[in-house]
């Protein structure tokens, strides 16, 4: 049976994240976009990995965000997560361990629902379930991605 675990890594050099490099995952992701350590509050990021039997299959950078009524649906301000990169080793895609990897931030967040803006990959967000919310001032402008939305603990949207 396999074993499945979420780590949290904590940065601890400026202007470096804490995954190590594998040509497995989108470098510029991954190695491009960590700031100071603990110096703006504004920029909390949780570095995370997800493990099968101790190797890494998956990573995300998630951190706090406000949900806002700029979205159809949404009609006041909604604190959540969200999930600034996701990302599966290409060695592993189209396995199921993304939906796994989710499941598991999902546990972990508990208390908030999780967010993600899609960039190709509308199919993963909507075939897990998550909810689209449009933006209120239409979709398809350049520069605009799709929002999905997780209810709190995986549960209905958060539209009501």
């Amino acid at each position: 049976m396999q074993q499945f675990e979420l780590r949290i890594l904590p940065q601890v050099e400026d202007f470096v994240t804490p995954f190590k490099r594998n040509s497995g995952f989108e470098r510029t992701w991954w190695h491009s976009r960590a700031g100071y350590v603990g110096s703006d509050p504004f920029s909390d990021k949780d570095y995370i990995q997800f493990l099968i039997d101790e190797t890494e299959v998956g990573r995300a950078e998630v951190t706090d965000w406000v949900l806002t009524d700029t979205y159809v649906g949404v009609h006041s301000e909604i604190a959540a997560k969200q999930i600034t990169f996701f990302e599966i080793h290409q060695d592993n895609r189209r396995k199921g361990y993304g939906t796994e990897f989710i499941s598991y931030l999902i546990a972990h967040y508990s208390e908030l629902p999780l967010a993600a803006f899609s960039e190709n990959a509308d199919e993963f967000w909507a075939g897990i379930g998550w909810h689209h919310f449009p933006r209120r001032d239409g979709e398809g402008q350049p520069y605009i991605r799709n929002l999905y939305v997780s209810g709190p603990a995986g549960g209905d949207p958060i539209s009501s």
